[in-house]
Formats: structure tokens, C-alpha cells, sequence
């Protein structure tokens, strides 16, 4: 019998996701971390296979996660990672904005599981 409460990660609706300053956190967040565009496919899915805890959705029920490869599709290279990823003329902020929520809910759950402390920070 397992004693210990399973870690739950509530996933972040949509239009908070696409909020500019969460988005704009999302953004620098993914822009510092130190993997290459093509890599990011295994990272998520190491990420993912390891987590032991539960995702939910905004009704407090469990998320199945989709196959990574469903969502990024036919984008083997991370193309999309790498249009997301790029900066306007001042650098600071994102070029354009991605609508693609299903593929920023994967970074965000990334962030929120790997790198805790730091996602902490988009909501506020």
C-alpha cells in the first residue's frame, strides 16, 4: 500500500497560457534552457515517462498526456521550437506568437515538473 501522496499538477488553462505575461515568461524560460531545438522531443518525453505524479485537468480530473509526437506532428527537426524560440529586433520578447496550446501546455508542464522553482514565476 502506497502511504505518500502522488505530486498533482493542475494543467494551466488555456487563456492563462496565452496571457501575455505568461506567455512572455513561458517564452524566456524555454529560451534559457541550454537543449538543442532537435532535443527537446526526448526531453519531453524522458520528462514525462519519469514524472510520478498525476496531471489534471481544470475540473480536478486526470489528464492523460497525448504522445509527444501527436502534438509536434511532422516536425522531427523542432522547426516550430525554433520560430517560437526566436526574438523580436530588441530581443526581449518573442518575434510572434504561437496559438499552438497543446504544444505550450507540454513546456509548461515540462517547466512545472523539471524546473519547479522557475515556473513558479510565470504566474506571477
Amino acid at each position: 500500500m502506497n502511504y505518500w501522496a502522488k505530486h498533482k499538477i493542475p494543467l494551466t488553462h488555456p487563456q492563462l497560457l496565452l496571457s501575455e505575461h505568461y506567455y512572455r515568461r513561458l517564452w524566456l524560460a524555454t529560451r534559457n534552457v541550454k537543449i538543442s531545438r532537435r532535443e527537446w522531443l526526448d526531453e519531453l518525453a524522458d520528462t514525462f515517462r519519469d514524472f510520478d505524479g498525476d496531471i489534471t485537468d481544470s475540473f480536478g480530473l486526470s489528464y492523460e498526456l497525448p504522445l509527444i509526437d501527436d502534438v509536434f506532428g511532422d516536425d522531427p527537426d523542432m522547426r516550430w521550437l525554433g520560430y517560437y524560440l526566436k526574438p523580436d529586433l530588441g530581443g526581449y520578447c518573442p518575434y510572434a506568437r504561437s496559438r499552438k496550446v497543446e504544444r505550450l501546455q507540454l513546456l509548461d508542464l515540462y517547466f512545472r515538473i523539471k524546473h519547479p522553482k522557475v515556473a513558479a514565476h510565470f504566474e506571477n
